[in-house]
């Protein structure tokens, strides 16, 4: 089998890895449910790592459900106890965002910047 071939399994799977997150990221936005959730834990990663604030919130339906978020996703100054607006979809509620994410435009989200960058890459190198 040509090498080049090889590459387009990569590829296939990064583009269907970047449609599978704007897919996620789009439908939170169009559907999306906005509620109160509350910081119930921080964890703390290694050397040099932010928090992750641990956030729990009830769907319409009364479902209580769990999410993560970083540094970057919550208002500054959270703390354990305090309250972050997330949205959800209720048609799939462990699609859930904080408010400040949902906001944020899809061409400033580093995980869809470096799929975009990562496909780039092999498609150059396929095609060059």
């Amino acid at each position: 089998m040509n090498s080049d071939r090889l590459l387009l399994i990569p590829a296939s799977l990064g583009l269907v890895a970047f449609v599978w997150i704007l897919r996620k990221r789009l439908l939170v936005r169009a559907r999306g449910v906005e509620v109160d959730a509350r910081c119930y834990d921080r964890e703390w990663r290694g050397q040099g790592g932010g928090p992750t604030f641990l956030l729990s919130f009830r769907t319409a339906d009364g479902i209580k459900m769990t999410c993560s978020a970083t540094e970057s996703e919550v208002p500054p100054g959270t703390r354990t106890g305090g309250t972050v607006k997330v949205r959800y979809d209720p048609a799939a509620p462990g699609r859930v965002e904080t408010v400040i994410t949902s906001r944020r435009p899809l061409w400033k989200r580093g995980d869809l910047i470096g799929l975009m960058v990562f496909e780039a890459a092999v498609l150059a190198y396929i095609l060059g």
